[in-house]
């Protein structure tokens, strides 16, 4: 997922909800998937 403040890819451990890592080069994880926000 993208982090809008940073402007920068960051994992997410969807168990805990929490970030694990922040990517420092430009562009999305391989392998990786992207986030989308969820619907309520």
């Amino acid at each position: 997922m993208k982090n809008p403040k940073t402007n920068r890819y960051v994992k997410i451990d969807r168990d805990a909800g929490r970030i694990i890592a922040q990517k420092k080069s430009p562009g999305p994880y391989k392998g990786i998937p992207i986030a989308e926000k969820r619907k309520d």
